[in-house]
């Protein structure tokens, strides 16, 4: 049985201020605070290891005598929308992590934690090759139309208590807008009439829902994981679900549809997700302009981050020239 952890614990560089300091506490005690939950939980770990690092959380694996199991830290995020997502999954019996104890109150630890167990394979993004890629892209698109069946009180995210603040659709996606595509990225990636063009988008009466549904928030090819076999890839879980996880389910496709990424991910995405029927009209129609806000902000998060844009821009672009505004209903 392991009992020390200090080999995880990170030096941070006095330099490193762009780094929040809860991010800073919770790498430099990573091996401390790991023993504490450990203890806490009556764990026997034969070894600990920082399995992966996302924008929100610290996964930690710990190996016990018969499997593995993840360790999962936020230092900032609180982790309610992740663990109602990850509920939501098992309701609808889809592929994911199952969460075996969590705590978010952050009395016993300086953040919120959760252990879960651990899904073995690699993510859609590390495939390479185009048939294994269109496969398990059909087998995600499935997935997501069988999980936005599922209804949600409120679009946006819970809170801890589970109680859901009250907030319309259109205030989440403005949301998500500054997160991704924030002043002064917008307006170094668009001119001022394509930033105009934009928000008369948003404001457009067709992106109104009526009822929310659970959704993963920030889908594509690097929050599917799955294994390869020969010829075969099978989907094994649906992972690292967005800051909101409620709203319009097409927002899902609609992200998963930006520009740069591969061909065959697209395809097999659409055709997975309409395999169980088409798209209405109404429903094309709003995925028209869900499309084009995501492929505006994610070029703009591209090219905040220092990754090629120019596909999501240039089809951002092409999606406005062919939008049409929606009439005024008379009264």
């Amino acid at each position: 049985m392991m009992t020390d952890f200090r080999h995880l614990n990170h030096t941070i560089s006095p330099a490193a201020t762009e780094l929040p300091e809860a991010w800073q506490r919770c790498l430099s005690r990573l091996g401390d605070y790991t023993a504490m939950v450990v203890r806490a939980l009556n764990l026997r770990p034969q070894a600990a290891t920082l399995y992966r690092q996302t924008t929100q959380h610290l996964l930690v694996r710990l190996t016990l005598p018969t499997e593995h199991v993840i360790l999962r830290i936020a230092p900032e995020d609180d982790l309610a929308a992740h663990v109602t997502f990850l509920r939501g999954l098992a309701l609808e019996g889809l592929p994911g992590a199952r969460i075996i104890q969590r705590d978010l109150s952050k009395a016993f630890t300086p953040f919120a934690y959760t252990l879960e167990s651990f899904v073995a394979g690699q993510t859609a993004a590390e495939l390479s090759d185009d048939h294994l890629l269109h496969s398990v892209a059909r087998q995600a698109g499935r997935a997501l139309r069988r999980l936005h069946r599922q209804r949600m009180p409120r679009p946006g995210r819970p809170t801890i208590s589970g109680r859901w603040p009250w907030q319309s659709w259109r205030a989440v996606l403005m949301a998500i807008g500054q997160r991704l595509a924030g002043p002064p990225v917008l307006q170094l990636v668009f001119a001022p009439a394509e930033i105009q063009a934009l928000q008369t988008v948003l404001n457009d009466a067709r992106l109104d829902t009526a009822t929310p549904v659970l959704i993963h928030g920030n889908f594509g090819p690097q929050a599917v994981r799955c294994t390869v076999g020969g010829q075969h890839a099978h989907l094994e879980a649906l992972e690292e679900p967005g800051w909101f996880i409620s709203g319009d389910g097409l927002f899902d496709l609609a992200f998963g549809l930006r520009a740069h990424l591969p061909a065959a991910w697209r395809e097999g995405l659409y055709e997975g997700y309409c395999s169980a029927g088409a798209l209405s009209q109404a429903e094309t129609e709003r995925l028209h302009a869900l499309r084009l806000l995501a492929c505006a902000w994610s070029a703009c998060d591209r090219y905040a981050r220092g990754l090629p844009h120019e596909a999501d821009a240039g089809e951002a672009r092409r999606l406005l020239s062919a939008f049409e505004v929606a009439p005024i209903e008379s009264a």
